[in-house]
């Protein structure tokens, strides 16, 4: 009886894991025209066809064609926000529709404006939730840097809803995990990987990431792992209640971006945290980095 009950956690963790790069390799094929097709992602599953159907459904509340369809509008809408340079055809393209007029039907269906209308500052009224009144961003008086980042191999523990609650939640178990492999002076990054004011609280994700030491393994160890992209970032360092890093972020986003003359890159945002800031206890010192692109 012991035994089996050591073994669900294990069970449910694998399974997870292999949920969660099925996730990952949607984004990483969202820009595609041709569809996502059944088979290739139940392959990186691991699953057939026929029960990963209900599998997917199961776990994410969706259909898999619906889940990829409002994932391509979620970066659209960021695109047009934060890469003002960027033709609502080229954005169009990289979000995987075929047309011009088929993602703006499909935009309107989703956010209730038109694409054109959403990245004159209709996106300032979008709420992921009611549709409606999103607030407005904080003020200017903050220092940004440009830095190149190096690529990483990270290890990642990933949990789904509301940032607030969510990302404790993944920090508990990646500082678990680091003390049980000693690797405690290591580098840890966090990663909110969808916009909260455009994806729905509950869809939100987050991953609590450790950086690898080169040729670091261990035989028969069943984590996640990814590549977090090298290149260029705007770094923003934070200091102050851990309540306040997603105003910081939207002032990158929302007053610096607009006036740097650069846009919005491809990667994932990433926080850097020192060990000690990991506690949930304020104030907090983590910097901030904002992938940019030409």
């Amino acid at each position: 009886m012991a035994r089996a009950e050591l073994k669900r956690p294990e069970k449910a963790e694998a399974f997870a894991q292999r949920m969660n790069r099925v996730i990952d390799y949607i984004d990483s094929h969202l820009a595609e025209a041709e569809p996502l097709r059944l088979e290739a992602v139940a392959a990186v599953a691991a699953f057939s066809p026929f029960h990963f159907h209900r599998i997917f459904r199961a776990w994410t509340g969706e259909t898999l064609q619906d889940f990829i369809r409002q994932r391509r509008l979620e970066k659209a809408a960021g695109q047009l926000v934060h890469n003002p340079s960027m033709t609502v055809q080229t954005i169009s393209q990289l979000s995987g529709f075929n047309s011009s007029e088929a993602f703006s039907r499909a935009f309107s269906q989703h956010f209730g404006m038109r694409p054109s209308a959403w990245r004159l500052g209709g996106y300032r009224q979008w709420d992921p939730v009611v549709g409606k009144a999103a607030g407005e961003p904080g003020e200017d008086g903050f220092e940004v840097r440009i830095r190149v980042e190096p690529v990483r191999t990270v290890v990642y523990f990933r949990v789904g809803g509301d940032y607030r609650t969510t990302a404790l939640e993944a920090w508990t178990r990646c500082l678990e995990w680091m003390d049980q492999h000693g690797l405690n002076d290591q580098p840890c990054f966090g990663m909110a990987l969808d916009d909260p004011r455009i994806t729905p609280p509950d869809r939100c994700r987050y991953d609590a990431c450790v950086e690898l030491p080169a040729g670091w393994d261990v035989r028969g160890e069943r984590t996640s792992r990814k590549v977090m992209v090298g290149g260029l970032y705007a770094s923003l360092l934070y200091v102050g209640p851990r309540s306040g890093i997603g105003d910081a972020w939207l002032k990158m986003l929302d007053d610096w971006l607009p006036s740097s003359g650069r846009g919005l890159g491809e990667a994932a945002f990433f926080e850097h945290y020192q060990r000690g800031e990991l506690q949930n206890k304020d104030p907090v010192t983590v910097e901030l980095f904002m992938p940019l692109g030409d």
